[in-house]
């Protein structure tokens, strides 16, 4: 019986592709809507591997060019410009 720590994953590093300036718009006017209507998202982003998680957005950081996504089991700070889905949960 072999251990799970015993294997050994490789990162698979593949170019993402550029996403859509009107798929971009989409995601935005989603993430607005989400922090002004306070309802549920999925956020798909690239950080070592492809992350997908759920929650409100609470808040943005302009600065940081970043969002807060919040869930009651916890908080993400996601980078824009790593994006690559957003959409609504109904």
């Amino acid at each position: 019986m072999t251990l799970l720590y015993e294997h050994h994953y490789e990162q698979v590093i593949t170019p993402l592709p550029p996403v859509d300036s009107d798929v971009l718009a989409e995601m935005n006017v989603i993430i607005y809507d989400s922090v002004r209507k306070d309802y549920a998202i999925n956020v798909s982003w690239h950080e070592e591997c492809i992350r997908r998680e759920w929650g409100v957005v609470k808040d943005i950081d302009r600065d940081e060019n970043k969002i807060k996504l919040v869930r009651v089991d916890g908080i993400w700070w996601v980078p824009v410009e790593k994006l690559l889905q957003v959409e609504r949960v109904y």
